[in-house]
């Protein structure tokens, strides 16, 4: 009776090389649009209108949640056997 050597895999990374770059590219675009969001703000001597600016309010949000949401892909995504 022959006995049937089976080959045990080794543990790998649980995330692909995909996702290494899914989740840095995500994180560039929260980092971006933190940086758009801050400035100088207004105070009770002085009122600064810049902090109602289009990409204050409007731009720099949307970039932060696009970046939580592709590092919520990138956490979920997961690679074919053969990119580990």
């Amino acid at each position: 009776m022959k006995s049937k050597i089976m080959k045990e895999k080794e543990p790998g990374t649980v995330f692909g090389k995909r996702n290494y770059i899914i989740l840095t590219v995500g994180s560039i675009l929260i980092i971006a649009g933190y940086i758009v969001m801050s400035g100088e703000g207004s105070t009770l001597a002085a009122y600064n209108p810049d902090i109602f600016s289009k990409s204050r309010i409007g731009v720099a949000p949307v970039l932060c949640l696009l970046g939580y949401l592709l590092n919520i892909f990138g956490i979920l995504y997961r690679p074919n056997q053969n990119e580990l």
